[in-house]
């Protein structure tokens, strides 16, 4: 590590800190929203999250709102999605190995429907972005990231009607509160220079849902979810050469489109296939604002497919067993790759075990998910100041678990 800073006057130095402010928080606000964690239910985990067709929980709420028709009386459902993920780094700077440590991410859901009635009611919350990256200070990507954390978390209100015995229409207003803290190195100043940004923001969102049933063997759901753009407030420090001073970014969210078709060839088999897209390309450019001047940030980031299959057998004495494989694609190209954000094609292989008393009463369901992302090989990714970049051999894949409980009065 070496410092040029005597090398800078003060009218270099707040130039500098512009120049310095633009690599670094283009990098670390991908984390902000980069990763989707589309995984809210330990039933539709298990079914390798093909679940928009079939809709029969109260985690409908976030798969299809439509399917709130399918619940009678009052449901409660609460979800623990528990995830370590690890990624392992080489390249021309050495290793490193991004901590592995487990992230839980909770989910609530609340549904009301009076039976034989039309209309049905839901409240939940739940993240569909977030995750943190956390990679060590000796690393030799410590100039691109460090510790990086942001929570996405949405409050849903949904309204669904079924309004003939095959058609079910739901829709949902939806609060959703963002809050960052994005860390890195610099690299120039000395050992102990740093950058970070803090900022929180809001947004308000709509989903909709289609349900259509046109016999007992054949199911077909569809759900969007709008695009929220939020204003991202705070503050940023680039030490040593500004302590702290306002800064905000406007992000935009992308929507998400799920279309599926559930085949029921006999009532103990239920078999799903899902095409479930984010629309990732709305992310081009996010300008950061601050008093040192506004700086335009370039991601061109990439959508994305999930492509999602799933089967559950219903057993004797009320228990299910259900296996499920997701591919999904990477999102962010080569050249604006940040280690933030260590995206690649993964392949989810999922497996869960459940239990439904008969009528009214309780509902368990745990699941187990393995994600492969395989190795991923960057080349021409952006330099630091260092003239470093993050180009390397990246090893990515994740374990999960998902434990859901539900009551139904």
């Amino acid at each position: 590590m070496f410092s040029v800073t005597s090398r800078f006057s003060p009218g270099h130095s707040t130039r500098c800190c512009g120049a310095l402010i633009a690599i670094l928080a283009c990098a670390s606000l991908a984390v902000a929203s980069g990763t989707r964690v589309g995984f809210k239910d330990a039933f539709a985990t298990a079914r390798g999250n093909a679940f928009v067709a079939t809709a029969d929980n109260p985690s409908a709420l976030y798969y299809n709102p439509a399917g709130l028709t399918q619940l009678d009386g009052t449901q409660v459902s609460a979800n623990l999605y528990s995830v370590s993920a690890t990624s392992d780094y080489s390249g021309i700077g050495g290793t490193a190995s991004m901590d592995n440590g487990s992230q839980n991410i909770p989910a609530l859901y609340v549904t009301y429907k009076p039976q034989g009635a039309p209309m049905a009611y839901g409240l939940g919350v739940y993240a569909p972005f977030g995750l943190s990256t956390d990679w060590p200070d000796s690393s030799p990507l410590r100039t691109f990231a460090l510790k990086n954390k942001q929570t996405y978390r949405t409050y849903n209100f949904s309204l669904a009607w079924q309004s003939t015995p095959e058609f079910s229409f739901g829709g949902s207003f939806t609060y959703n509160k963002v809050d960052t803290d994005l860390n890195r190195a610099i690299g120039v100043f000395g050992p102990a220079d740093h950058f970070s940004f803090e900022g929180s923001g809001h947004a308000f969102g709509v989903d909709l849902g289609l349900l259509w049933k046109p016999s007992p063997q054949h199911s077909f759901g569809l759900s969007y979810t709008h695009h929220t753009s939020v204003t991202l407030r705070g503050t940023s420090s680039t030490i040593p050469l500004v302590a702290s001073e306002p800064a905000s970014a406007g992000f935009s969210f992308p929507e998400t489109v799920i279309v599926g078709w559930s085949y029921r060839p006999v009532p103990e088999w239920n078999l799903e296939v899902n095409l479930d897209w984010t629309n990732w390309n709305r992310l081009n450019t996010v300008v950061v604002s601050k008093a040192s001047g506004n700086t335009p940030l370039v991601f061109n980031w990439q959508s994305g497919l999930f492509y999602e299959f799933g089967a559950t057998r219903y057993l004797g004495n009320n228990w299910t067993v259900s296996g499920g494989y997701c591919f999904t694609e990477n999102s962010t190209p080569d050249a604006t790759y940040t280690p933030a954000v260590p995206d690649s094609d993964k392949a989810f292989y999922s497996l869960g075990l459940g239990y439904r008393s008969a009528g009214k009463g309780f509902s368990a369901d745990l699941a187990w998910q393995y994600g492969a992302g395989g190795t991923r090989r960057v080349s021409g990714s952006p330099p630091s100041l260092t003239g470093a970049t993050a180009d390397g051999t990246y090893r990515n894949s994740l374990n999960a678990f998902s434990l859901s409980f539900g009551l139904h009065f």
